[in-house]
Order: C-alpha cells, then sequence, then structure tokens
C-alpha cells in the first residue's frame, strides 16, 4: 500500500529505511489494523478461486488483487 502511494522503485529493506516510505507504510498498518475481517469457509478449488476473482470487481480491490501468483 505504501509502495502504491509513494510510487517507489526501492527494495523493501531499503524502503524502510525511507523516512516519507517509513511514514506512509506506518499510515497504512495504522489503517489495516482498523479494519475489521470476516472468514467464509469455501471447501470446493474452484469456487474459492471465483469467490477471490468476485469480490476482487466488487469490492473495487484490482490494485491489491492483481492474481498475478495464482
Amino acid at each position: 500500500m505504501a509502495s502504491h502511494a509513494i510510487g517507489h522503485e526501492l527494495t523493501r529493506s531499503e524502503a524502510m529505511q525511507h523516512p516519507e516510505v517509513k511514514a506512509e507504510f506506518d499510515a497504512a498498518q495504522t489503517r489495516l489494523r482498523a479494519m475489521h475481517v470476516a472468514f467464509i469457509k469455501i471447501q470446493n478449488d474452484l469456487e474459492i478461486y471465483l469467490f477471490e476473482a468476485y469480490c476482487a470487481m466488487e469490492l473495487d480491490t484490482s490494485v491489491w488483487n492483481t492474481f498475478r501468483t495464482h
């Protein structure tokens, strides 16, 4: 989230040494800690994959859910 907001090309360890990035990281971490989480148990693998994509579209989280690793 901090990388997206700041737009840097640093490695993670370099970014944590950069005051502006570290401040943005801390702010994002504070926002995340204030969020509420819900879990839905889904047994079927295909249903999980489809549900994850549906949620990303419905909640407009495409910035964070790129699905490049799936």
